[in-house]
């Protein structure tokens, strides 16, 4: 996909690129457009540069709560921002499209809003932050322990090869 912000020729470049003034270098942004900047601009850095291998859950859910985006684009992207990695090739699948589209609807909410540019920030996207999830690596189903984990289907699978895979070694026919 060419046509990414990350690319720097977005749908509404020059405007994100105006805007990305309000993000400070560090830390929550004075104004709301610049946190709701900060915000998909964290995704989009997530995406681009880590696979979704942070909690970006956040970020997703403040430009939610504040009618940036629509259920759609958060239903899509959320489970890469709880611990699902990414695993596309950057050529347009439905991730990748959802995140430049976060971009461009946020861009176009702070436009449409220009009182967003001098309003008083007075919240953290982190203050948003759901927990982090981890997924099996086996079937990608959300997974009760640690990263390098299965979910319980997979580990009750993977005990009974070993189980079979035992009795093979110790079958006297052989």
């Amino acid at each position: 996909m060419e046509n990414t912000y990350w690319n720097g020729n977005g749908k509404l470049q020059e405007d994100y690129t105006r805007l990305t003034a309000l993000v400070p270098a560090s830390g929550e942004s004075d104004t709301v457009a610049g946190e709701l900047l900060r915000a998909c601009t964290r995704l989009a850095y997530d995406l681009y540069n880590n696979g979704m291998g942070n909690n970006t859950s956040g970020a997703l859910n403040f430009l939610y709560n504040k009618g940036v985006i629509n259920s759609t684009l958060q239903t899509i992207i959320e489970p890469y921002t709880l611990g699902r990695l990414y695993s596309g090739n950057y050529t347009g699948d439905a991730l990748q499209v959802s995140i430049e589209e976060v971009v461009t609807q946020t861009v176009q909410h702070i436009l449409d809003r220009p009182q967003l540019l001098e309003q008083a920030n007075t919240e953290s996207m982190f203050d948003h932050e759901d927990e982090e999830q981890h997924y099996c690596e086996e079937c990608d189903d959300v997974a009760d322990g640690s990263w390098g984990s299965h979910c319980q289907s997979c580990e009750d699978w993977i005990e009974d090869q070993e189980e079979i895979n035992s009795w093979e070694e110790n079958d006297p026919e052989d």
